[in-house]
């Protein structure tokens, strides 16, 4: 076939819409299989070696391209017709995520009913998407131990796992767990033979994974599934028990050192990869915590850092850092209605214009564990009395109660830096 024919085939293919792409590509897809080598564990797609480069997530594909990534994660596979489409078209590979209930959440593993429906979903998402050239791997369940049963959890995975392999043997199973605990990690493994990869969540303790993984006699390959900052349950907490977030500069250098450490080290190894947490934005204790974009898409400097250490160098444009908010009443002897001048470091590194908003909002009263969905409370208005540069004054509430105080500084190429302050507002005397 003629050279110039070809190319305008290929110029053809990639221009398709991402569902035409998609259908036209099924019978393209491609084995996946973890193998070993003299230099550790290796994922092998297409025959090819592959690291995982992956975030967790849906949203904001096309930037995780061009930051260096190269997969994604879910945590349920129902529905998700459109982004293994879209997925596929952007050259990304997903783990697939089937949701498996959780005791703490009212799920019966005791009862048969409950099982063999349970079942029937995986056979369902496995059978649907199988052939999809974009999945990697079977995520079976996440965390399904938390709150209940260990052994019943492991056992409902191991049921999982192996009715996937029946179905499916061109790609591998996970189960996920969180965290690795003083057993658990070799505990999962040696109830679920079927699993091929550990998946590993873990936020401050990720660093040390490999050391406690060795600790545990585990020399089984692994995933960091999640990792990001330290978490809302590992740092410290006021006197009046609101945890304390860390800014956007301090979580930029906790995601390098957390990569570096416990993900990087470890390749070549046991560890195939990872996937940071989390490529959007959620409410989770605040709406800041984990999410590395803000929900208006904004993307914060964790964004930059993953650029970097997945490709090796900096993006084009880094987003504004913010460091420790300071604050000239102490934050647990607030009164209602009072003055409070508030100071925050903030930093531009391309030296772009910066724009600051700063937010009064409630704590939350709706906080979950295991990161179940919560309720966002509303920022409430007209509390900044002036502001200047990196400084404002705000008019505390008249309400008592516990609140943050927010800071928000916006470049004008999409980035953001974010930090908080907890404060409490005392009852009048």
């Amino acid at each position: 076939m003629d050279i110039a024919v070809i190319a305008a085939l290929l110029v053809a293919a990639f221009a398709m819409p991402a569902c035409l792409m998609s259908k036209a590509s099924d019978a393209d897809s491609v084995r996946v299989e973890v193998a070993r080598t003299e230099q550790g564990w290796t994922l092998l797609r297409g025959g090819q070696a592959y690291i995982v480069k992956g975030a967790g997530g849906h949203d904001n594909l096309e930037r995780l391209v061009e930051a260096g990534g190269n997969s994604i994660r879910t945590w349920d596979g129902e529905g998700i017709d459109d982004l293994l489409d879209k997925a596929h078209s952007l050259r990304l590979s997903v783990t697939v995520g089937i949701w498996l209930e959780h005791e703490r959440h009212g799920h019966d593993y005791d009862d048969p009913a409950v099982k063999s429906a349970q079942l029937a979903k995986v056979e369902r998402i496995v059978k649907a998407y199988r052939d999809h050239p974009a999945v990697l791997i079977w995520g079976v369940g996440n965390e399904v131990e938390i709150g209940g049963d260990m052994d019943k959890a492991f056992r409902a995975v191991e049921d999982a796992a192996s009715l996937i392999k029946e179905l499916d043997p061109n790609h591998p199973t996970m189960g996920v767990i969180a965290e690795i605990g003083s057993n658990k990690a070799a505990r999962m493994l040696e109830a679920c033979p079927s699993i091929d990869l550990l998946g590993i969540n873990s936020y401050a303790g990720v660093t040390t994974i490999p050391q406690r993984l060795t600790a545990q006699g585990v020399n089984h390959p692994y995933l960091i599934t999640e990792f990001g900052p330290r978490g809302h349950w590992e740092g410290p907490v006021t006197s009046w028990g609101a945890p304390v977030e860390p800014t956007s500069l301090e979580k930029a250098e906790m995601y390098e050192r957390h990569y570096a450490e416990g993900v990087a080290a470890e390749i070549p190894g046991r560890c195939l990869g990872s996937y940071v947490f989390l490529w959007g934005q959620k409410q989770e204790t605040t709406a800041t915590w984990f999410g590395m974009f803000l929900d208006t898409g904004q993307a914060l400097p964790t964004v930059d850092v993953m650029h970097r250490m997945w490709t090796g160098v900096a993006p084009a444009n880094s987003a504004p850092l913010v460091g420790a908010i300071r604050s000239t009443v102490k934050p647990d002897r607030v009164r209602p209605g009072a003055q409070i001048t508030l100071e925050a470091d903030i930093t531009e590194p391309d030296g772009d214009p910066v724009r600051i908003e700063w937010r009064v909002i409630p704590e939350t009263t709706d906080r979950r564990s295991g990161g179940d969905s919560e309720r966002a409370p509303q920022a409430i208005p007209d509390r900044l009395i002036s502001a200047s540069e990196n400084s404002a004054v705000i008019e505390a509430p008249r309400e008592p109660g516990a609140y943050r105080v927010f800071v928000f500084a916006y470049d004008d190429a999409g980035g953001v830096g974010t930090a908080n302050l907890p404060f409490r507002v005392l009852k009048n005397d």
